[in-house]
C-alpha cells in the first residue's frame, strides 16, 4: 500500500501543496488540474519528487480538510 500525503491547494488553485512528504520530509508541489473541470482538483497516485527514502513508488494524495 503507497504513503498518504496531505496536501491542500495553492492559494491560486493551480498547485497541490504537500508541505510535508511522507517520504522525505520536504515541501513537494503537484498539478491541481484545471479548476472548474470535473475530477478537479486532480487527486490519487502521485510519484514522489524526491529519491530518499525509497521514494520511487510515490504516494496517494489526500486533500486536506480545512481547519475550523
Amino acid at each position: 500500500m503507497k504513503p498518504t500525503a496531505e496536501c491542500e491547494l495553492s492559494k491560486d488553485g493551480t498547485e497541490l501543496v504537500v508541505a510535508r512528504c511522507p517520504l522525505c520530509g520536504k515541501t513537494h508541489r503537484h498539478g491541481a488540474g484545471e479548476p472548474g473541470t470535473p475530477g478537479y482538483p486532480t487527486l490519487g497516485h502521485r510519484v514522489a519528487h524526491c529519491t530518499t527514502g525509497g521514494g520511487g513508488g510515490g504516494y496517494v494524495l489526500k486533500l486536506r480538510e480545512p481547519a475550523t
